[in-house]
């Protein structure tokens, strides 16, 4: 048969470790990669969703403390779980937040312009600086998680 093992008389002094193959690995890393993507999305952006209060710096900060904070931790935990995928559908989750983040804080500052929408509390240029700087401290994290993620396991207890 064409998948059966060898029958060599081959006499190895240590057992043969078992890696996974290619498209193993590959099919692992990229369901890791939108695993942690939806993850990080989701985890950030129910709270500005169920959360009616968002114009007032109070229900902003709330909204802020229980969906931002929980993804920055869980990115944290995935990317020591997971390493390069994991950090990167963790920025690439933070950039899905971001762009939320800006629209939904753009739908709020039309209270400015409009009577019937409460008047917002924050300042009008939180609109697009919000959102970046939660992006730009999701890179600061991943970047500062670098050396435990990216560095490579040694080989022969080298």
């Amino acid at each position: 048969m064409a998948f059966e093992p060898l029958e060599t008389d081959e006499k190895l002094e240590t057992p043969v470790k078992h890696q996974a193959d290619m498209d193993t690995q590959m099919l692992g890393g990229c369901t890791f990669f939108v695993a942690v993507s939806f993850l990080t999305y989701f985890v950030a952006v129910w709270p500005f969703i169920v959360f009616g209060d968002l114009h007032t710096l109070s229900g902003l900060l709330r909204a802020s403390l229980f969906g931002l904070l929980p993804s920055c931790l869980f990115g944290v935990y995935a990317m020591l779980r997971g390493g390069l995928p994991a950090a990167t559908g963790f920025v690439g989750g933070s950039l899905a937040v971001a762009i939320f983040g800006y629209l939904r804080l753009d739908q709020l500052a039309l209270g400015y312009q409009l009577r019937e929408i409460a008047k917002p509390e924050f300042p009008l240029p939180w609109v697009w600086q919000a959102p970046l700087g939660y992006l730009l401290l999701t890179v600061a994290i991943t970047l500062a998680m670098t050396p435990k993620v990216f560095d490579p396991p040694s080989r022969d207890g080298e």
